[in-house]
């Protein structure tokens, strides 16, 4: 003899408090962690193209005898574009940080100072000076720290 079964079958409003609350559970474990990965892609990408940016400066320097790009103080210098493009880059890349709206803008000067006037302003290249010890360097220009505790103007 076979069991019948008495009234429809389905889930009971027990069971389905049990699986939402359980899934409630594993999004507010999940999201954060999905969030704080964003994050730290976006800065990987911007270590990236900083490594880039360098690495096409380095490649100047080598190919005109040692000299770096010089440029006046100011932001929105097209110094790197004029020298760096198409020939060592195709293009600016932007600082994508997610602290500062992205912006592919270089700001020439030859002293980087934390809390300063740089912050924010895309690339940080020190070309003012051409006696300066770290002439032809660049940096993100960006104050703030990454999600291990680092400032931008560090790397």
């Amino acid at each position: 003899m076979t069991a019948r079964r008495l009234g429809p079958g389905g889930f009971t409003l027990l069971e389905m408090l049990i699986v939402v609350s359980v899934m409630t559970i594993l999004a507010s474990v999940a999201i954060p962690k999905f969030s704080n990965m964003l994050q730290k892609a976006q800065e990987g990408s911007l270590k990236g193209n900083l490594g880039t940016m360098r690495s096409a400066l380095m490649i100047y320097y080598s190919d005109n005898q040692g000299t770096n790009p010089s440029c006046a103080v100011g932001p929105n210098s097209t110094v790197l574009a004029d020298v760096l493009i198409p020939k060592y880059l195709a293009s600016i890349p932007a600082v994508k940080n997610g602290l500062h709206p992205p912006i592919s803008g270089v700001y020439c000067d030859s002293l980087m100072i934390p809390g300063s006037i740089h912050d924010g302003q895309g690339w940080y290249y020190d070309g003012a000076l051409p006696a300066d010890s770290q002439a032809g360097g660049i940096w993100v220009a960006c104050d703030h720290t990454d999600t291990i505790g680092n400032t931008w103007t560090s790397y």
